[in-house]
């Protein structure tokens, strides 16, 4: 039984004041389509069947390795945080499934989880790891990298984590996971780039392992930061070269704000789809 957040009386109510001048300006719309032959009941239903996965920390104001200024009413664990998500698909009807990142989102019941997010309508997508910032009681520091790390016991801390991730995923359902790193230098000649791109592969293809049949890898890059100099998986030609190394199950993943000034994303997306990945 759904439980959501929101009664479906007063979003019909607020959806019904609304109604006739919506009514107006979408017959408006159709006319228009109409005189360059583009059906607009077609559009229509592609629209109605494209979802997109919220991701978990969305629902705060935000904050991660920077200073964070909350706000009341802000959720402040994973459950409170499935609420306010659960409102977000109530009004738009095309944000089922939430991306939970870890350990931001850990639990000691991921099966009651599960249930819980499923209580309010919503589903698990990608899990994330976390890799770029040190946890209380963590043995090994990132402060030098993770998954690229020169300390082979820095690098093999990471590859668990990633693997946890893997194992939490399963119990909530996830078919995914999402692998960032923050690894890279601040200055020349801080690191070997081949090497350390090479450190990276090797990590990856143990993390790759370990993915159940039905799953993906979807590797993220970023230009810059936190690093000033370098960035191991710094752009969309890595994260495919990585992707191809790794195997079929590997994707890239772009984040609209992790290139360059003026980068055509809509291009760099059009190839990566071209080539399945």
């Amino acid at each position: 039984m759904t439980t959501a957040p929101l009664s479906a009386d007063l979003i019909a109510d607020e959806n019904a004041r609304r109604q006739s001048a919506l009514k107006d300006e979408y017959d408006s719309l159709g006319r228009s389509l109409q005189r360059r032959a583009v059906d607009i009941d077609k559009i229509k239903r592609r629209v109605a069947a494209f979802s997109v996965a919220v991701p978990s920390w969305g629902a705060g104001r935000g904050g991660t390795r920077f200073a964070k200024f909350p706000i009341p009413g802000e959720p402040t664990n994973i459950h409170e945080k499935l609420e306010d998500c659960a409102v977000v698909q109530q009004l738009s009807r095309s944000t089922p499934r939430v991306s939970p990142h870890f350990p931001w989102d850990c639990v000691s019941d991921y099966v009651g989880l599960r249930e819980e997010a499923s209580a309010l309508g919503l589903g698990f997508d990608a899990v994330n790891s976390n890799t770029f910032q040190d946890q209380v009681g963590q043995k090994e520091s990132y402060r030098n990298g993770s998954l690229a790390a020169t300390d082979e016991a820095v690098r093999e801390q990471a590859i668990a984590h990633n693997i946890d991730c893997i194992e939490i995923g399963k119990k909530l359902g996830s078919t995914a996971i999402t692998v960032w790193i923050g690894d890279g230098t601040n200055l020349p000649g801080q690191q070997d780039l081949g090497a350390s791109l090479d450190r990276y592969l090797d990590s990856a293809a143990s993390i790759y392992a370990a993915l159940p049949e039905a799953w993906r890898m979807l590797l993220e890059h970023k230009m810059f930061e936190p690093a000033f100099y370098s960035t191991v998986v710094q752009d969309w030609g890595t994260s495919i070269l990585a992707a191809q190394q790794l195997g079929p199950k590997a994707r890239c993943l772009v984040d609209l704000g992790h290139h360059a000034p003026n980068v055509n994303i809509e291009q760099i997306v059009a190839r990566l789809h071209r080539f399945g990945l």
